[in-house]
């Protein structure tokens, strides 16, 4: 009789300066013995994509650019029941997450599964850095939509000194404004002359980012003044959007206590800000249904603002 099989795994990210994540793994028998050519399928959870290995002579594999997002894992070998394990948090940006599997003997038509639970330290690698995700990114306040706002959040991160003539609004771990590395989807994303950031999408685009303070890999490399990565949004299988408009304007403020005093009305003022996201599988009838292949994502976002000449 086999023993039963072990399969430790890992997810995690492949080129810090990439936006997507990969997987390192290994397979071996609970006795010590390396499980060869163990197949291990990752499976994206909201856009059923999948991504297949195998195990190599001593029992290790890896799985490059996997996107963030909710993950399974299973792994499948004769003579042992099948192992799924379901992470219990989603896998963010630049991160690495071990997932566990065990192979029990049994039955090919069987399956195990084993629901792993979120660990809260970082135990892959030294980097120093937390993340902010997209259901923070919706629910705290931002004045004027601006998401690098929540930087102030933060651990490690200060304003910028208000006499500093140099560009950038914050300092990371107590470096200067205009040394930060700005990414955006993997691509760089800072102005070549004032190293300030370039493309700053609006909240409602991002799915999270994510803030490197010190100790990263050299594969970032060019600032040393730390990281911000930022991911945008991708379609899924189920289509999805938002619609809004943010509005400020005379109806909604009080007048203010000089212009009382002198019986003045009320100062004019008209603001909008609005506009909306739109995400979902691509689908042209008799010709291509992008389910679990294809899928595209739009975001719009416009200002109006009015004031008396």
């Amino acid at each position: 009789m086999r023993p039963p099989g072990k399969v430790q795994s890992i997810i995690g990210s492949g080129a810090a300066s990439n936006s997507e994540d990969s997987e390192f793994s290994k397979a071996r028998l609970r006795r010590g013995i390396e499980t060869r050519h163990t197949p291990i399928v990752v499976t994206n959870l909201d856009t059923k994509t999948t991504k297949q290995t195998i195990t190599d002579k001593q029992g290790s594999y890896q799985v490059l650019q996997l996107p963030i997002g909710n993950y399974e894992v299973s792994a499948e070998a004769g003579g042992f029941t099948k192992a799924l394990a379901k992470p219990a948090s989603a896998l963010e940006i630049n991160q690495t997450l071990r997932v566990d599997l065990t192979l029990q003997v049994g039955a090919t038509t069987a399956e195990v599964t084993i629901e792993s639970e979120a660990s809260t330290v970082e135990t892959q690698n030294s980097t120093v850095g937390s993340t902010v995700t997209g259901q923070a990114i919706f629910e705290l306040p931002l004045n004027g939509r601006n998401t690098l706002d929540l930087l102030a959040t933060q651990p490690g991160v200060t304003p910028t000194n208000p006499d500093s003539g140099a560009s950038g609004a914050y300092s990371i771990g107590g470096g200067r404004t205009d040394s930060v590395t700005y990414l955006l989807d993997g691509a760089l994303n800072n102005d070549l002359l004032s190293n300030g950031v370039v493309i700053n999408p609006n909240p409602d685009a991002i799915a999270e980012f994510r803030v490197i303070e010190s100790t990263y890999g050299a594969e970032y490399g060019r600032n040393a003044g730390g990281i911000v990565s930022i991911v945008s949004k991708s379609g899924t299988n189920e289509i999805h959007g938002t619609a809004y408009d943010y509005v400020r304007n005379t109806d909604f403020d009080a007048n203010d206590f000089f212009l009382n005093q002198q019986d003045q009305p009320r100062a004019v003022l008209k603001r909008n800000q609005y506009g909306g996201t739109l995400g979902g599988p691509i689908r042209i009838p008799h010709v291509i249904d992008g389910r679990n292949k294809v899928f595209f994502f739009f975001d719009d976002e416009n200002l109006r603002y009015v004031l008396p000449a």
